[in-house]
C-alpha cells in the first residue's frame, strides 16, 4: 500500500508539471519518468544551503568585478568560510580570467534558486529571463560591506518544504529536456532562457542530493 501511494504521488507531480508546460506550450517528453519521491529524498540542510549561497554570492562579486579574486579569498578566509569553497571555485578565485568571469556570472541563477529555497525569494519565477539579485534586500543578502556573513548563516534555520522543492525540481527537469531537445534539433525556443533553466536545474539537483553529487559535479540529466 505504501509503495502504491508513493507511486501515485510521484505520478501526480509529473502530471501537474506536464499540464503547466502544456499551458506554456513547452514541448513535453511524456516518457520522462517521475523524479524521486519525498520518502527517497534527503534535502540539504538549511545551514548547508546558507553556507553554499554565501560562497556563491562572494564568487559572483568577482564575476561582476565588484571585488578582486584576491579580496574574495581574504574575505572568505577571514570569516572561516574557505573550507566551504569548492575546488573549481578556488581555481576561479585564484585566476579569474574574463572567460571564467563570463561563465561565473550565470551563478546568479543558483543564488536566486537557493535563496528561494530558504524562503528569502518569494517566487522563483518563470525562466524566460535572468533573475535580478537587486530584488533581494541588502539586509537579507548573505554578504555586504562591514557585514559578517556568519550572521546570515546562523540566522537560517528553515527552508521550503520537501514537496515545494521537489515540485520545482520536477519542473526544471522537464523544461531542461525541452531546452536540450531544441538545441539538438536546431529549434527556436519561445519564452525560455536555456541558460537560466540549466543553472536553476543544477541548483535544484544539488538541493535534493541528486545522485549524492557535490557542487562541482552536479549532473543535470534529462
Amino acid at each position: 500500500m505504501f509503495g502504491l501511494f508513493k507511486s501515485k504521488k510521484e505520478l501526480t507531480r509529473k502530471e501537474k508539471t506536464e499540464k503547466f508546460l502544456e499551458k506554456k506550450k513547452v514541448k513535453i517528453n511524456y516518457n520522462l519518468p517521475p523524479i524521486e519521491s519525498e520518502e527517497e529524498t534527503i534535502l540539504r540542510s538549511p545551514k548547508e544551503v546558507a553556507q553554499r549561497v554565501t560562497v556563491l554570492a562572494t564568487t559572483n562579486m568577482v564575476a561582476f568585478n565588484g571585488i578582486t579574486g584576491e579580496e574574495a579569498i581574504e574575505y572568505l578566509q577571514a570569516y572561516n568560510l574557505w573550507d566551504y569553497v569548492t575546488s573549481d571555485e578556488k581555481n576561479f578565485l585564484e585566476d579569474p580570467t574574463d572567460e571564467k568571469k563570463s561563465q561565473e556570472t550565470w551563478k546568479c541563477e543558483a543564488i536566486w534558486t537557493l535563496m528561494w529555497s530558504l524562503k528569502i525569494v518569494d517566487d522563483l519565477g518563470y525562466p524566460n529571463q535572468m533573475c535580478d539579485l537587486n530584488n533581494i534586500t541588502a539586509e537579507k543578502y548573505p554578504i555586504g560591506q562591514n557585514k559578517d556573513p556568519n550572521d546570515f548563516i546562523e540566522s537560517i534555520t528553515e527552508s521550503r518544504t520537501k514537496a515545494e522543492i521537489l515540485d520545482a525540481n520536477d519542473l526544471y527537469y522537464r523544461i531542461d529536456w525541452a531546452c536540450v531537445d531544441a538545441r539538438i534539433n536546431g529549434l527556436d525556443l519561445k519564452d525560455l532562457n536555456p541558460g537560466v533553466v540549466y543553472e536553476r536545474h543544477y541548483a535544484l539537483n544539488w538541493l535534493v542530493n541528486y545522485m549524492d553529487q557535490e557542487w562541482d559535479d552536479i549532473s543535470t540529466d534529462t
